[in-house]
């Protein structure tokens, strides 16, 4: 028997899943807020956490950072009920096992949960096709705007709403240097006049040299 944690705000979602997955002879633990189940999972040590993407009051990309953050090594797998699959390029990236749309038939959500507790990566083919176009346009994006390493330090520092001052301080340079590095950004980027700074995070965002 598997203990599998839930987590989604959506209840007749959350209660129809878990009905699912107690039939198919497995310990379901429900949670209908990601802050809630962030206090509980170390204690429960699941043999695997569902979670949907999108919750108000932590969404799962985030709620995956905090789970690795705190040494949590049960695999994830992410629900969506979205077709813009460029957050489940995310979660991936950043550690999930897997990705399982909410439509799916529930023989195949039970096949894909077991391939996943086997040790595999599960997204259906389907989507892995569009992961994969998104994948590419992501990679050529990161050559055709092509930071250095220090700019796309100060980058983030910006996106996290660092002053000049605070970034100077935090990477041991002066404000005068860092000035010089967002200009270089803004050029990279293609953007100037008033808000600069904002245009760049956006464009940044938009290409996927950062990620919300």
């Amino acid at each position: 028997m598997n203990k599998i944690v839930i987590i989604d705000d959506h209840q007749l979602f959350l209660h129809g899943l878990k009905l699912t997955l107690e039939n198919s002879n497995n310990e379901v633990l429900v949670f209908d807020n990601p802050l809630l189940a962030l206090m509980q999972i170390e204690r429960l040590q699941p043999d695997l956490i569902l979670m949907d993407l999108c919750m108000p009051e932590m969404d799962g990309i985030c709620l995956i950072d905090e789970l690795a953050k705190r040494g949590i090594l049960s695999p994830v797998v992410v629900l969506s009920a979205c077709e813009e699959y460029k957050d489940v390029l995310i979660a991936l990236q950043k550690g999930a096992m897997g990705f399982i749309p909410k439509n799916y038939a529930p023989q195949d959500l039970l096949s894909g949960l077991e391939s996943v507790l086997m040790g595999n990566i599960f997204v259906p083919e389907n989507i892995q096709h569009q992961l994969d176009v998104l994948l590419q346009e992501e990679q050529q994006n990161k050559v055709r705007y092509h930071l250095s390493g220090r700019q796309a330090e100060i980058l983030t520092l910006l996106y996290k709403g660092k002053t000049n001052r605070e970034i100077a301080e935090l990477l041991s340079i002066s404000p005068d240097t860092v000035k010089f590095h967002q200009k270089g950004i803004y050029q990279v980027l293609d953007v100037s006049g008033m808000n600069s700074r904002a245009k760049a995070i956006e464009k940044a965002l938009q290409v996927g040299l950062l990620h919300a």
